[in-house]
């Protein structure tokens, strides 16, 4: 036996969720003669004990039985056919019908709510999922547990809402928390909103566009009406100028050495 498997058996044989099967195994252990009985027995497992179903007995008849409590045990010739299996349940006033069909190597089994006509479609082959026609459950089905869950999602939920986890997930929910505003807190300690540099808020709550022409304690220059850069003409023989002043050029043919 591979690791895979011997998870499962021992998943299987320590689940509380398979608690009873043993009692209704040893029921019909000796009416069951192929693989496919094995099989419906656990579906039968799986609607009466986690799903509240009571069996009604046997055939396809679509009509409530009167004062019927049914039952938690398999009725008699349930595997009459060696073909077929047609089983009735009663499941809060509501009449379902259990059938299954046997193929060359699959078991075809549906389950039809009588009121409503939902019906639901399940494929297994048993000769791959059942391993003994008798003993435990490790035993008959090593991966019952993986079967059980098949027949809850694809036999089950599409016809009634089949409540039949153990384990109940809280609804969690999410509330936005209310924003409230201490009005004797301090408003420097307010975080302030992000604004591009330009328009940051100052300390006089003006922008600094415009600041220095509008606000004299503002220290800077103002920019709406810019001075000169060039404020004048150009002076003769200033440091900084290059071209000199035809006014203050030396006379020609003149030589200093005439004033020594």
């Amino acid at each position: 036996m591979d690791a895979p498997t011997s998870t499962a058996v021992a998943d299987t044989e320590n689940s509380d969720f398979f608690y009873g099967w043993d009692l209704l195994f040893k029921t019909v252990e000796t009416r069951i003669v192929k693989k496919a009985d094995v099989l419906m027995v656990l579906a039968h497992f799986l609607l009466t004990k986690h799903c509240n179903f009571r069996c009604v007995g046997i055939g396809d008849d679509k009509s409530m039985p009167d004062d019927e409590p049914g039952s938690e045990l398999l009725p008699d010739q349930w595997n009459g056919d060696s073909a077929k299996y047609s089983l009735r349940y009663v499941r809060n006033k509501v009449l379902y019908l259990l059938l299954a069909h046997i193929t060359e190597d699959a078991l075809i089994v549906n389950l039809l709510d009588v009121n409503t006509k939902n019906v639901s479609n399940l494929c297994v082959t048993p000769d791959t999922l059942v391993g003994d026609l008798k003993g435990g459950i490790a035993k008959t089905l090593p991966t019952a547990n993986v079967v059980v869950e098949r027949f809850r999602r694809e036999l089950c939920d599409p016809v009634f809402a089949a409540n039949i986890r153990d384990v109940v997930v809280p609804q969690m929910t999410t509330q936005t928390p209310v924003q409230t505003t201490d009005p004797l807190a301090d408003d420097s300690q307010q975080p302030v909103a992000y604004m591009p540099h330009s328009f940051e808020v100052n300390s006089y709550n003006m922008p600094d566009v415009g600041r220095g022409d509008l606000d004299p304690l503002s220290g800077g220059m103002g920019n709406l009406f810019p001075f000169p850069r060039n404020p004048g003409p150009a002076r003769p023989n200033a440091p900084d100028q290059t071209t000199p002043d035809p006014d203050h050029a030396q006379p020609p043919d003149w030589t200093p050495d005439n004033y020594m």
